[in-house]
């Protein structure tokens, strides 16, 4: 280093106006932080009614009131200074923490990067404190009438810190973050009343006095009725009570697993690694469990001083929390002793509200903003999944003429093609599947033909390759010049209504079914959300919908290939694809993503009988379609066993 360059730089204090802007990077990342810290504030005053207010996803104003304990003037002024506050003394208090804030330096970090407004008043207070902060520093200090309670606004969030100001996302996005923090808070204290309004629209009004169950349904909706079932543990060292999923009822995402400990949503690897455990062989590939579990230990077992954030912790023993935590939840599963969400009895029935609180959040990545990406969208071709498949042949160009002139999802599997291609479906999801069953004539029973469905116009006798017969109702057995061929249909059918579909896709051709009287689907909020973001690309994949007041929606047609009956739980699982992957920000991958949501739903089940015809008809479209050799998930979709290995192996 040079004498010139060294000498330029020196050692010195920083101001406290930088030093408070450095702080607040760590505890205010974005809107959503000043809404959870604030929210936790209100929790710990004793608040039973919080009401958010924020405007553009909190990014020009928040307002949290609440019926807490308020403060006092000399309170009030210390509160806004850095590292003040009530809720420890000494350095023991940091081992035995029982409040969901502590650090003391909330409302200054935030204050520092925003217009900040206090107002509070105490039980004893002669009319309330309002103190008024800009960039950090201290503007007002006076009194106004105001009731019990406090309400703090934060205006131009990030005003003098441009840089953190760009990286803020959509206003959507932002919005959905503050409804996550709302959930989270609302489930760990379901006797609290919580409601939310963004740009003067009530999103949220969650009445307090509730139990957990009855918020979840709140939340989520009346389907968690029956995926839900209770438990409970109680010994000396740890105990817990909430809802687990059943077996029988996964999801494809984490979106739905909540724990708190001590009334606080953390992150614990010991927590979701022992309840995951304790599922064990009964969740498959790409299968969760749903689960809202209250833990209440010691607090001198956990550290929560890990983060500025306090959303992780340590366990003393966090060996013993997992093999707790696996050990019951296995019995539960097994022996099926754990009641119905929804029974007459609840595990936690016995325990006292503060028994009972306490999440580890798995969150949604953030939503991805789909503006107007999709005009003049290109559909991609799945390079990952056909490094072992032929390249389509050049009569792709072809087909695609036949897909704009021909509804492409009308022809079944059989020799005579008998659904109406334009099918009209009636007001109602039993009467469209009824319809359904009704137009179709085959071998199979009317409640799984459906299921079948293939796309084009196509020859239905293979070329190649000679069906033999079917094994145990998942493989085709088929010869060909080189010998016998095994194929697993259903994987098979999936992979042909993927390359087809995401065809029609293209050509923006998706055949639908169009509903004389619209479907209603009940969403959570943080969906509704992602749903209207996502109006555009589920239009282009078949998809109408349009909202129909607070977090319903109504579904005017969908793809040709679904039924009525599956249109809430494939839209969901749309949402959770979404909601996952969705920072990936390429419009093509949307579509790619709802492309494979939907035809898995549309592909036949794994086991299904198929008459001699059905199967030559799969076969025959395999090969029209470059006969590509691996599945969506990249497994071979057959396997060949020559003449010379068969004679090897009866040692001929």
């Amino acid at each position: 280093m040079s004498q010139s360059s060294s000498s330029k730089k020196s050692v010195r204090i920083l101001p406290e106006s930088l030093i408070n802007k450095i702080a607040a990077g760590e505890v205010v990342e974005r809107p959503a932080s000043v809404v959870k810290e604030l929210l936790e504030n209100a929790i710990d005053a004793g608040a039973t009614d919080i009401q958010v207010t924020v405007k553009n996803g909190g990014k020009d104003l928040i307002s949290i009131l609440d019926n807490g304990c308020g403060m006092n003037e000399a309170d009030a002024q210390l509160a806004v200074e850095r590292h003040a506050t009530s809720k420890i003394i000494d350095e023991d208090d940091l081992f035995r923490i029982q409040t969901l804030g502590f650090r003391g330096e909330a409302l200054a970090a935030i204050a520092s990067v925003s217009h900040f407004e206090l107002l509070t008043c105490d039980d004893e207070s002669q009319g309330a404190t309002r103190i008024f902060i800009k960039g950090g520093y201290l503007e007002q200090v006076g009194k106004i009438g105001f009731p019990q309670g406090t309400r703090i606004t934060v205006e131009r969030l990030f005003y003098n810190t441009p840089a953190r100001l760009k990286f803020l996302k959509t206003t959507a996005t932002e919005l959905q973050h503050i409804q996550q923090h709302l959930v989270q808070k609302s489930l760990a204290h379901p006797h609290i009343h919580f409601r939310l309004t963004h740009n003067r629209q009530l999103l949220l009004n969650l009445s307090g006095g509730q139990e957990l169950n009855t918020r979840i349904r709140q939340l989520f909706g009346e389907e968690f009725r029956d995926i839900l079932m209770t438990v409970q543990h109680k010994e000396t060292y740890l105990r817990y009570s909430g809802f687990i999923s059943f077996p029988s009822k996964p999801r494809t995402s984490r979106r739905w697993q909540y724990i708190f400990v001590n009334e606080r949503n953390v992150k614990s690897p010991s927590i979701n690694h022992g309840i995951y455990d304790g599922y064990g062989t009964f969740l498959g590939k790409g299968q969760h469990p749903v689960f809202f579990l209250n833990l209440v230990i010691d607090p001198t077992e956990i550290d929560v001083n890990v983060h500025p954030a306090k959303t992780e912790i340590r366990f003393r023993n966090s060996q013993l929390v997992h093999t707790i935590l696996t050990d019951q939840i296995s019995s539960a599963l097994k022996d099926g002793a754990s009641r119905r969400f929804f029974g007459r009895e609840h595990a936690h029935s016995n325990m006292s509200r503060s028994e009972l609180s306490g999440q580890i959040e798995l969150p949604m990545n953030d939503p991805l903003p789909l503006e107007s990406q999709f005009s003049g969208m290109t559909f991609p071709a799945r390079k990952k999944h056909r490094t072992e498949a032929r390249d389509l042949p050049p009569r792709a160009s072809l087909r695609a003429e036949k897909l704009a002139k021909k509804s492409v999802f009308s022809s079944e599997i059989r020799i005579e093609e008998t659904r109406n291609k334009s099918a009209k479906v009636q007001d109602s999801a039993s009467t469209i599947k009824q319809a359904n069953q009704d137009s179709v004539s085959g071998n199979l029973p009317v409640n799984e033909i459906r299921n079948l469905r293939l796309l084009l116009p196509l020859p239905t006798v293979p070329k190649k390759i000679r069906v033999l017969g079917q094994f145990r109702r998942t493989y085709i057995i088929a010869e060909n010049d080189a010998g016998l061929v095994m194929i697993e249909q259903r994987a098979l059918h999936e992979r042909l209504l993927y390359e087809i579909y995401a065809e029609a896709l293209q050509i923006k051709d998706v055949p639908v079914q169009t509903f004389q009287a619209s479907l209603l689907i009940e969403l959570s909020p943080q969906e509704s959300v992602l749903l209207e973001q996502s109006l555009e690309p589920l239009a282009v994949s078949g998809f109408a919908v349009s909202p129909f007041g607070g977090s319903t929606f109504a579904v005017n047609t969908i793809p040709e290939i679904l039924s009525a009956d599956q249109v809430e739980k494939v839209i969901r699982e749309i949402l959770d694809h979404l909601a996952l992957f969705g920072k990936r920000g390429h419009g093509e991958e949307i579509l790619q993503d709802i492309c494979q949501v939907v035809v898995a739903h549309g592909s036949m089940p794994a086991e299904q009988e198929l008459a001699l015809s059905e199967m030559e008809c799969l076969l025959a479209q395999w090969e029209e379609l470059g006969s590509p050799l691996t599945s969506l998930q990249d497994v071979p979709v057959l396997v060949e066993f020559s003449v010379q290995e068969l004679k090897r192996r009866l040692k001929r």
